[in-house]
C-alpha cells in the first residue's frame, strides 16, 4: 500500500513501512508550480519491489492534485538511481560533476532530474 497525504507518503507491507517520499512545494511566485522530491527512501530489504516507483507516482500524483506542473529531485551518482528515474520517465537537466563527497575517497556526481507533470 502507497499513501501520500499533504507533503509526505508512506509505503507499508502490512503494518511495516517499506517507504516514505516527501515533497517540498516550491516557495514563492517564480517557483509556485513546482515541488521538490527531498527524500525518497526504500527500505533497504524492499528495494527492488518497486516501492520507489509507487512512492513516486503517488508523489505526482499529489502534486498535480495541488496543481502543480513539474518535480524536481536529486540524485546520488555511484548508484542506480539515475538509471531509475530515467527508467520511470524522468529528464536528467544537469549534472554536478564531484559535487558530493560520501567518505573519505569517495567523491561523487550530483545529478538533477525533471518530471512534466
Amino acid at each position: 500500500m502507497v499513501a501520500i497525504a499533504s507533503a509526505g507518503g508512506l509505503a507499508r507491507v502490512g503494518e511495516a513501512l517499506a517507504g516514505v517520499v516527501f515533497l517540498q512545494p516550491g516557495v514563492g511566485p517564480v517557483v509556485a508550480h513546482r515541488a521538490t522530491v527531498l527524500r525518497l527512501m526504500v527500505h533497504p530489504d524492499r528495494q527492488g519491489e518497486g516501492f520507489g516507483a509507487r512512492l513516486l507516482s503517488a508523489a505526482g500524483d499529489r502534486a498535480r492534485s495541488l496543481g502543480l506542473e513539474q518535480l524536481i529531485l536529486s540524485a546520488r551518482g555511484g548508484t542506480g538511481l539515475p538509471e531509475l528515474y530515467r527508467h520511470l520517465g524522468w529528464t536528467e537537466v544537469g549534472r554536478f560533476p564531484r559535487a558530493l563527497r560520501v567518505g573519505p575517497g569517495d567523491v561523487r556526481d550530483e545529478h538533477w532530474f525533471q518530471l512534466e507533470l
